[in-house]
């Protein structure tokens, strides 16, 4: 019974570390894996997230995570779970004020644009101006 009660337990909390790995309160276990595009209170919403789930493979291919924010809800192509402090944080850290913008930033942490409307192509073409871009895409082309 001991032996069944210890392997219970130690399901139990590889489990919970697994489930608290998978959940995000900010940007930071994203570093050097992925490029995040954050988008506040697009005025176009409902066209906003069809072209971002319409770019699927685009985004994909750039490693980039888009999060939405609009008011009190959160879209996301992440697949884990963001906490109910991660919204107010990234808000607090990278928006002024409440109006639509947009910030894109690198995989090192840094902000490599910022703009008051959606636009994928610019979007795009900053991403693949990058020279850690072009090296993946050379990377990626090599056999």
């Amino acid at each position: 019974m001991r032996k069944f009660i210890f392997f219970i337990m130690i399901i139990f909390t590889s489990h919970t570390l697994i489930a608290e790995e998978d959940t995000v309160n900010n940007l930071n276990g994203f570093q050097w894996k992925n490029r995040i595009l954050l988008l506040n209170n697009p005025t176009k919403a409902p066209e906003t997230m069809q072209s971002l789930l319409k770019l699927g493979p685009q985004f994909a291919e750039r490693n980039l995570l888009w999060f939405v924010f609009t008011k009190g809800n959160i879209e996301t192509n992440y697949p884990g779970k963001i906490t109910s402090d991660f919204g107010t944080n990234i808000k607090e850290k990278f928006f002024k004020g409440d109006g639509e913008q947009v910030v894109l930033i690198g995989k090192d942490g840094g902000v490599k644009y910022r703009s008051v409307k959606y636009a994928p192509r610019e979007i795009f073409r900053r991403i693949d101006s990058m020279p850690m871009r072009q090296q993946e895409a050379q990377d990626n082309s090599s056999p």
